[in-house]
């Protein structure tokens, strides 16, 4: 079985710079972190696989929090 195409992701300025902060940030949280990373690598157009080997976690994770920003945006990270 062919595995699903994964959700495209188009991130506005704004979100763009909110998740950027989000890696930058001293005290966030590890798992904030990460969810704002794999939203960056996901708009940059970066596979579910690949995002997940890179940070070392999982696909399913990966696609998670990829339809999670998907269908609530920042909210949705939360």
């Amino acid at each position: 079985m062919a595995t699903p195409k994964a959700i495209a992701i188009e991130l506005s300025e704004t979100e763009a710079a909110e998740l950027a902060s989000r890696l930058r940030r001293r005290k966030v949280a590890r798992a904030d972190a990460m969810r704002a990373e794999i939203v960056l690598l996901a708009a940059e157009g970066v596979s579910n696989l690949a995002i997940a080997e890179r940070l070392g976690i999982t696909r399913v994770t990966v696609t998670t929090w990829r339809r999670r920003f998907a269908e609530k945006r920042l909210d949705g990270l939360l």
